[in-house]
This record gives C-alpha cells, structure tokens and sequence, in this order.
C-alpha cells in the first residue's frame, strides 16, 4: 500500500507546500512504476511457464497422434475385409471360416489428447498477456485435438455395437441375411468414424506440420473411395487461404504486442 504520510516539520510558505506536494506526487509515480514494472516482469515469467508447459504438452499429443495415424493404418484394412466377410456370408450362407476373405476383428486403440495444460493457461487469465495471434493458434490447436478424442471415442462406441451384435450368435456364418445387413451397417459406421478419425488428422497435420504423417490420399481414400475431384480440392484450398488472411489482417489490426 501507498502511504503518504504528512511533513514533519511544519510549512509557513506557499513555496514550502508546493515543494512538499510534488515530493509525494513523485514519490507516488515512483512507487507505482516499480510496482508496474515489478508486475510486468512477473507477467513475463507467468507467460513463459505456460509456454514450457504447453510445449511439453505438445510433445505428448504429437506422440499420442504417431499412435492414432499408426491405427489408421492398422485397421482401415481390417474393417474393409471385415466388410468382405459379411459380403461373402450373404452370398455363401454357412460357408466355414477358412473359406472367408477376413476373421471378424474388433480390437482398436482409442487415443486421448491432453490438454491439462492448456485448461491451466484458459483458468490462470496469462493468456491476456499473450500475443492474440499466438493465442488463437493454440485454441484451435486444443480444439481439433479435442474433436480427435471425441472422434476416437466414437469409433470405440461403434466397434462394440458391432461387436456385441454379432456376438448373439456362437458362429457368424449362421446369422440370417437379416442379420448380416445388420452387422455390416454397424461395421460401415465404425468404417465412417475412422473416416472422419482420418480426415481430422490429415488437417490437423496440414496446418501443424509437428504432427507429421497423417495417412495418405491413397491410404485415406481406399477406405471410403473415390477421391475429390481436383476442382473441388482446387476451390476448397482457395477458400481456406481467403479465411487465413482474413484472419491475419485481424491479427495484425490489433497489434498485441508480445510481453
């Protein structure tokens, strides 16, 4: 606290008190630009510990999608020739298991971002401090790893829909037709939400090249064909820059400087 305190001895000219007021008026602009600048290197320190922070975190998630661009790969084809099984049970009622394109296969890896870190800096209110751009850029980053995990989280729902569906009976090749059209739409939706699992890592990985290796257009697209025709990709594109440097112009409008 500011505690300007009376003279001690006692003043007799008008010369005297205005000597006086302006010793407490620069005394006062002396205590508050230490105490601005005592806070502004504290803000300082504040921002870097949530930079390590998330940057660790970071790291973490980039490890956990190496994990979920692995998965991809590993199951895109186990469910199409899943797919191929049910196909080929509705055509040969019966038919053995040795004699079927695939086996029926229903262990997946569900990945789970983190994002403590993040929800630290959100709770703290450091993020004021920090540059907007900086701060836009990290909460799309946490929201398209959010939109992962519930992707993730949905394809594991749908894998034991389908799994717990086929289960009622002890052997697949003697479900009836019924049930199989039944088995193979419950397998499809496990097929669209790796899909779209596929779709957000391959933009996440456009716009964050840390997160490397996302599936490829050949990869991506035998899991649900055909590919985009070119002009579509071509609009598309141009319309995702046009947002970008919307966004930038705004940005740069602000000028946030960086503490």
């Amino acid at each position: 606290m500011l505690e300007p305190h009376a003279p001690h001895e006692p003043i007799h000219t008008w010369r005297g008190f205005f000597i006086h007021i302006a010793t407490i008026v620069v005394g006062l602009l002396i205590a508050i630009g230490l105490e601005q600048t005592v806070e502004y290197f504290h803000h300082r320190h504040q921002v870097a510990e949530i930079r390590q922070s998330l940057a660790e975190e970071r790291r973490i998630n980039e490890a956990i999608f190496d994990g979920g661009t692995a998965e991809f790969r590993r199951y895109s084809p186990v469910l199409r020739g899943m797919l191929e099984t049910t196909q080929y049970l509705r055509q040969h009622p019966g038919a053995p298991e040795s004699q079927w394109p695939s086996r029926y296969r229903f262990y997946i890896l569900t990945t789970s971002y983190q994002d403590s870190s993040w929800r630290t800096a959100q709770e703290s209110g450091v993020l004021q401090y920090m540059p907007r751009s900086e701060v836009r850029a990290y909460g799309d980053l946490y929201a398209r790893l959010s939109l992962l995990s519930e992707t993730s989280a949905k394809e594991r729902d749908a894998v034991m829909r389908a799994k717990a569906y086929i289960l009622r009976a002890p052997d697949p090749a003697h479900l009836t037709a019924e049930q199989l059209e039944r088995e193979f739409d419950l397998i499809n939706e496990v097929r669209v939400e790796l899909y779209l699992l596929g779709n957000q890592e391959r933009n996440l990985s456009g716009l964050y090249r840390d997160f490397r290796d996302p599936p490829s257009d050949a990869e991506y697209y035998a899991l649900i064909p055909p590919p985009p025709d070119p002009g579509d990709y071509e609009d598309v594109r141009r319309m995702h820059q046009h947002v970008d440097a919307i966004t930038k112009q705004q940005d740069d409008a602000v000028g946030v400087s960086q503490p």
